[in-house]
């Protein structure tokens, strides 16, 4: 690029790079907040280390109580647990120093200075924290491997992650501390310092591991496993994954150890269980996994649980009403709805003529209040908002039964026997029912005068039990003007009658 001979176009042009060098050391929120997960799953697995280091501490103890000869690598095996732990209080304490300079943390725990770079700089690059980190990592190790006999040093100091930081080559850094340190955000330097702590773990381990070795007791792993363990369970176009890559170990002898998911025992084989899952509803779901191992030496059972969630989508949006294609009004209309690469959590759903309610995961009820068409808008998590139109309809007519029958022939004894209208919607998959409001009963006697009876409800009043009691063969028997009041209904409503012939 050439240079502008115009001060005000060289101004502008020197503003441009240095907002380009700006959005270049910019350090998105996303990637900040990877950091904190990071450190999280860092002091997790230093914690699951530490117990089970405190599992082989309390088996070389029994061996060493058991025979005297054991006692000195007893002593070590505590002298390295030391070592470890002043060395994990220490590097504790800078970690708090760190965010206290930094702010600390706000009313909802989270890390006020997340984002801070000078703190880190001051602190461990230019008031020298940095280099004693340095020295003091060199020391933890030396001191580890000077409880190993000679003999076993070599090979015990290819297991020890904790070693002194070595500057890459080309970098024009003076020193680890500046390289692994200067103007890095506190939200990253937590992991590194989480990291050093681990490795102290893991090198305590393998110390341990040897000294139970050398009492004649020694739990190794014979197999090896890549694992890849995400930070979700699903991921959609433009957004980021993130995931950490290891090497698992596990015994493939053991028979010690018993496996279950979600409450049911799996079989055990080489030191692993396998599951297999075929889920038949969308929304979000968990495995809670359990698993329990006996102690060989003090016969105690130790039980260590995790759970998994995961969300099962379906591979388009989709919103389909279960029962019918149209919402009826004055009922629950149920809906199904799922949106692919979205979790459950995120998924909106907003309704317009009708109202909507939440049951479950990808599961809702709609209860329209008037007719015309209804619309439901589909949302979140990235997704476009997409739109399903439905109708809405009145619940339809009910059909008049006595007892089984909609007319035509009737017994006398029937007649007698019956004592309502039922109003019966056919064909209808809701469970719902409509009300008789009344009606007017008329029989017309073989060669006699018409009788008339009023009845204000689909029971029977006494009046139109008599009439009909009195019913011979010949007469004639109308069930009209009946109106009913069906669920969603503003106003009664007429239905058809029925008639009856007495035979």
């Amino acid at each position: 690029m050439s240079i502008p001979k115009e001060p005000r176009q060289l101004m502008i042009n020197l503003m441009y790079l240095v907002l380009t060098a700006l959005l270049a050391l910019n350090v998105s929120a996303e990637i900040l907040n990877a950091f904190l997960l990071m450190n999280d799953s860092l002091t997790e697995s230093s914690q699951i280390t530490g117990h089970s280091n405190n599992k082989l501490m309390e088996a070389i103890a029994t061996q060493a109580d058991t025979y005297q000869q054991f006692e000195p690598f007893k002593v070590k095996a505590q002298e390295a647990q030391t070592i470890a732990k002043e060395f994990e209080i220490y590097v504790e304490a800078i970690k708090k120093e760190l965010v206290d300079l930094s702010g600390g943390y706000d009313e909802d725990d989270q890390l006020k200075g997340i984002k801070n770079k000078d703190v880190t700089t001051r602190m461990m690059v230019l008031e020298g924290k940095g280099m004693e980190l340095d020295a003091t990592v060199k020391s933890v190790r030396e001191k580890l491997l000077q409880l190993v006999d000679e003999v076993d040093r070599s090979k015990l100091a290819t297991s020890i992650p904790l070693k002194q930081g070595v500057l890459p080559e080309g970098s024009d850094k003076r020193d680890w501390a500046q390289f692994t340190f200067q103007q890095m955000p506190v939200a990253a330097v937590l992991p590194i310092l989480s990291k050093l702590q681990n490795d102290a773990k893991v090198a305590e381990t393998s110390l341990l591991n040897h000294f139970l070795e050398k009492t004649g007791i020694a739990y190794k792993p014979d197999e090896f496993e890549a694992v890849i363990s995400s930070d979700k369970s699903y991921v959609i176009k433009g957004e980021a994954l993130s995931a950490e890559v290891f090497l698992g170990s596990y015994s493939s002898s053991v028979d010690n150890m018993t496996i279950s998911v979600n409450g049911r025992n799996y079989p055990v084989r080489n030191g692993k269980a396998k599951i297999d899952l075929q889920p038949n509803e969308i929304g979000s779901k968990s495995l809670k996994a359990k698993i329990s191992m006996k102690d060989p030496l003090t016969g105690e059972v130790k039980t260590y649980s995790k759970e998994f969630v995961y969300e099962v989508g379906e591979r388009s949006v989709t919103v389909s009403a279960d029962k019918m294609n149209v919402f009826y009004m004055g009922v629950d209309n149920p809906l199904s709805i799922s949106a692919a690469g979205v979790s459950s959590s995120q998924v909106e759903v907003k309704a317009e003529g009708v109202r909507i309610n939440k049951v479950k995961d990808g599961k809702y009820n709609v209860k329209p209040d008037r007719p015309g068409i209804s619309k439901i808008t589909v949302s979140g998590g990235g997704l476009e908002p997409t739109s399903f139109e439905y109708r809405v309809k009145p619940i339809p007519n009910p059909t008049l039964f006595l007892g089984n029958k909609k007319g035509g022939g009737v017994s006398p004894g029937e007649l007698k026997v019956y004592d309502r209208l039922s109003p019966i919607i056919e064909r209808f998959d809701f469970e719902t029912r409509c009300r008789i409001l009344g009606f007017e009963m008329t029989r017309v006697p073989k060669g006699n005068d018409i009788i008339v009876v009023t009845n204000p409800s689909e029971k029977f009043i006494d009046k139109t039990k008599r009439v009909l009691s009195k019913a011979k063969a010949g007469d004639t028997v109308y069930f009209d003007k009946v109106k009913a009041k069906c669920p969603g209904d503003k106003h009664e409503r007429q239905l058809n009658g029925m008639v009856f012939h007495v035979r």
